[in-house]
């Protein structure tokens, strides 16, 4: 005999799952196909059935039944793109550098994210998704998905407000901020480099400072960055540790 009831909760439970998969930082990944993600999703449903809470859906309608799966769905969204900001912010230095150094106009394609991306920003990205494996970040995403379930129960889920809606927009804001740490030793070195050649330019006006500033900007920036890359293990340790802190500061709000 089905239990109809069982299915039902590993649904609602499946719900958030793939929407956190499909939008979390390395899960998100572009290359493997849907049909591997929903399988995931669904793999990762059935072994949190035994140990997550389940709610009472005994003479539950179709409606609310459905209304429950949009909530789910909305959960696993919100806990994937917050878990992303992170990321979002090392691309993000990535492409300030690009764009004072002069390599934005060597922008690539990046099957990753399925959007175009610049050339150190795609380094520094695939850099952090390393560092993240090596670390087990990937694990620590599934334990966090995992706790959802005990701070955000299912079918639990509120409308969103204005106190659901401040702390998402603190953690956004704080994107910029982390992006801009974390280029700022180099970007130092090319605001050195802008006064120090607009001094020149000024001193010596035959000289072509523009055409000079191109080669110069690009060797010196590579240089700073291979000197700070050996440091960005550290930083980006310490960075990742924000994920599962905002995703603790956002399951707590509802």
């Amino acid at each position: 005999m089905i239990d109809l009831t069982m299915w039902l909760d590993i649904l609602l439970i499946f719900a958030r799952t793939l929407s956190f998969v499909v939008t979390a930082p390395f899960y998100s990944i572009g290359n493997p196909p849907p049909l591997f993600k929903g399988a995931f999703g669904l793999v990762l449903a059935i072994l949190l059935y035994s140990v997550i809470p389940l709610p009472e859906l005994k003479s539950l309608q179709l409606l609310t039944f459905v209304v429950l799966l949009i909530g789910e769905v909305l959960v696993g969204l919100i806990l994937g793109f917050t878990a992303s900001l992170v990321f979002s912010a090392i691309r993000i230095a990535g492409q300030l550098l690009d764009i004072q150094i002069g390599l934005s106009m060597a922008a690539i394609f990046d099957p990753q994210s399925e959007s175009q991306n610049t050339l150190l920003s795609q380094f520094i990205y695939s850099l952090a998704v390393l560092i993240y494996m090596l670390i087990d970040g990937h694990h620590q995403l599934l334990q966090s998905l995992a706790k959802s379930y005990e701070l955000i129960p299912l079918t639990s889920f509120e409308v969103i407000g204005s106190k659901h809606v401040w702390p998402m927009v603190e953690i956004f804001t704080e994107v910029f901020v982390l992006a801009l740490k974390i280029a700022g030793p180099v970007l130092a070195v090319l605001v050195i480099i802008d006064i120090s050649l607009g001094l020149v330019a000024r001193t010596v006006p035959q000289l072509n400072v523009f055409m000079l500033g191109f080669p110069l900007k690009i060797a010196l920036g590579i240089l700073s960055l291979s000197i700070v890359t050996p440091l960005l293990a550290s930083v980006f340790g310490n960075v990742f540790s924000l994920i599962q802190k905002d995703l603790t500061i956002i399951m707590r709000q509802f």
